[in-house]
């Protein structure tokens, strides 16, 4: 059973959204592979901004940074 894991920071995206994120990776993993939907299991992780790390600084600080 394939695993399509897409991991994001909370908040940036709608529940339809991801009912698409999944849709989409589904049928774009069928095309690829030839195995049937119910083969694919798609994982969608949130993660706070004090989580994630770009450039040596959390993306909180950097959404800190860009506000007036």
């Amino acid at each position: 059973m394939p695993v399509i894991t897409v991991t994001m920071g909370t908040g940036q995206t709608t529940r339809e959204q991801k009912k698409l994120l999944v849709e989409n990776f589904t049928a774009g993993a069928i095309e690829v592979t030839g195995l049937p939907a119910q083969a694919f299991t798609i994982l969608i992780t949130e993660l706070p901004p004090d989580s994630i790390g770009i450039g040596g600084k959390t993306l909180e600080e950097l959404h800190q940074q860009r506000k007036p």
